[in-house]
């Protein structure tokens, strides 16, 4: 049963309060805004739309060593001889990935790309420049011509000069390459207004907030060998999320298979340190993953949990910085669907979930009634309750419909009704009136809420139910920063379930599932009574 008490209560106001004033935001729809737009970067310094940038304005350096000379074969750059302070560029858009202290660099900055053409996914490299003169932060998303830093003396350095370096593939995984014949087509950093902007292209080709219609290839995406599914999640997140900038999909080598065989993308989230960067994940992580058959989603990555397309979160081991724990990007891996043949089609965006919708509005309840997760067996479920656990295995990427049968089934012993504990505890989801007052919304025919907190009834299959999975989702959002930042300690479906039990309060206050005899055996019964109603997908 859930705990009730004034604390809990206004745990349930503030979470509720803070998510609607995201949604708002998030349901700003603007067209003009989602359009790219022709001319030259806003940035400082910047240059033409499409443009690559010379990492320093002509005639203030000279190029003191090249790229793997004879005298110094293992130079892996070129070398910008100039006055300290000197302004250094960002070559192209991208996001920073590293800025600050580095071993022989004294201080150094790595920026991914998305290449033009057919360059692919790349990064480049800044060298030697003070720690004063950095005017980027690891996350930021940055314009080529943007000024980044000057040059320094930092490091293993014999005069004040830019290395300057690019990697094929990106900086950890792939291979560095001759920068000459990659400087040689970028504009002069400053050239912005010397060349028109392009003609605009059809409206439906340039307005990433199109609905409806053909997925259209975006900007913020290289779709080199990237295979069918991989490209239909690109176009779809680049059209859906105005605000991302950044798509990455092949590079030719890696750990792991994914990215190499183009079945992974990882969309970069803007400022993630930010409140509004980690909703914007969340969002993207919660909208994929409730459109997980129709990517062919296999599994997700974000803020160092494995979201796997079947079954239940996780938490990731810590690998040491936030690119690969995945803060900066949520990675998707799909099942492919090979190579894109001629004519390819992609179809429109997927509806089912997207901005605005998820735990946090209380009325998530995307198209069709079927449970992501494990698959459920209803057969020893009542008639009145299988259409609503399936629409509250819907509502977040922590509960599955099995998960929730087993919590209904746990809580009311047996699918009771009208069952009330000896604390007062009623109905289905064993809600204390105070919590079920502040929470047990009437719901829909669709399980979205259709009336004031309170104005449902714990004894009806739909209220009780979709009360229950909006609750445990609420619970689970708010533990999800607390799980990333080290806060909170433990399975992330364990910690939701102690947080049902004795209150998210509780959970905080112990950093982990609290001491108490009820609630340490509750975080168990629950997961095997839901198994009960698990079947094998399919």
């Amino acid at each position: 049963m859930t705990l009730k008490g004034p604390v809990l209560a206004l745990v349930i106001v503030l979470a509720v309060a803070f998510g609607l004033t995201i949604v708002v935001s998030s349901f700003i729809e603007d067209d003009d805004r989602c359009a790219p737009t022709g001319g030259s970067s806003s940035a400082a310094g910047g240059v033409p739309d499409g443009d690559y940038s010379k990492p320093m304005k002509d005639g203030t350096y000279q190029v003191s060593s090249g790229y793997r000379s004879a005298d110094r074969p293992d130079h892996r750059g070129i070398d910008y001889a100039a006055p300290v302070n000197t302004p250094i560029y960002a070559f192209a858009d991208g996001v920073v990935t590293e800025s600050g202290p580095a071993s022989g660099f004294g201080n150094w900055i790595v920026i991914d790309h998305e290449g033009n053409g057919g360059d692919g996914m790349f990064s480049t490299v800044y060298g030697h420049m003070p720690a004063d003169d950095l005017r980027v932060k690891a996350g930021d998303a940055v314009k080529a011509g943007q000024h980044i830093a000057g040059v320094g003396n930092e490091g293993q350095s014999t005069g004040a000069h830019l290395h300057f370096e690019i990697w094929a593939g990106g900086r950890y995984g792939g291979q560095d390459v001759d920068p000459v014949p990659w400087i040689d087509k970028a504009t002069n950093p400053g050239e912005a207004g010397q060349r028109p902007a392009p003609a605009p292209t059809p409206r439906e080709h340039m307005d990433r907030g199109t609905r409806g219609g053909e997925l259209p290839p975006s900007d913020v995406v290289s779709e080199q060998n990237l295979q069918v599914d991989s490209i239909r999640v690109a176009r779809a997140v680049a059209q859906k999320f105005s605000e991302v900038q950044t798509i990455g999909g092949w590079r030719p080598n890696d750990p792991f298979p994914d990215h190499p065989s183009g079945r992974a993308v990882d969309v970069m989230i803007p400022d993630y340190t930010s409140g509004a960067g980690k909703k914007l994940g969340d969002e993207i992580a919660d909208y994929l993953f409730r459109n997980k058959e129709a990517f062919n989603i296999e599994y997700l990555i974000w803020r160092q949990q494995y979201i796997p397309a079947e079954g239940q979160p996780s938490q990731m081991e810590d690998r040491g910085t936030p690119t690969e724990n995945h803060f900066d990007h949520v990675h998707v891996t799909v099942a492919g669907g090979g190579m894109p043949t001629p004519g390819q089609k992609y179809g429109p965006a997927p509806e089912g979930g997207g901005p605005g919708v998820g735990a946090s509005t209380g009325e998530c309840v995307p198209d069709g009634v079927g449970d992501h997760g494990r698959a459920l067996n209803d057969g020893e479920i009542p008639e009145e309750l299988r259409k609503w656990i399936r629409l509250g295995g819907q509502v977040c990427r922590e509960v599955d419909s099995p998960l929730l049968a087993g919590l209904l089934y746990h809580e009311s012993m047996g699918f009771q009704a009208r069952a009330v504990s000896p604390v007062g505890a009623q109905g289905y989801a064993q809600a204390m009136p105070a919590t079920w007052a502040s929470r047990g919304a009437k719901v829909d025919e669709n399980g979205q809420v259709a009336g004031p907190p309170g104005s449902g009834s714990p004894s009806d299959p739909a209220d009780a139910t979709m009360f229950a999975a909006r609750y445990l989702c609420e619970i689970a959002e708010g533990q999800r920063e607390q799980i990333a930042s080290g806060q909170l300690s433990g399975d992330p479906q364990t910690l939701m379930l102690a947080g049902y039990n004795a209150g998210p309060g509780a959970v905080q206050q112990y950093s982990g599932v609290p001491p108490y005899a009820e609630t340490q055996k509750y975080v168990v019964i629950v997961p095997a009574e839901a198994a009960k109603f698990a079947t094998t997908a399919g």
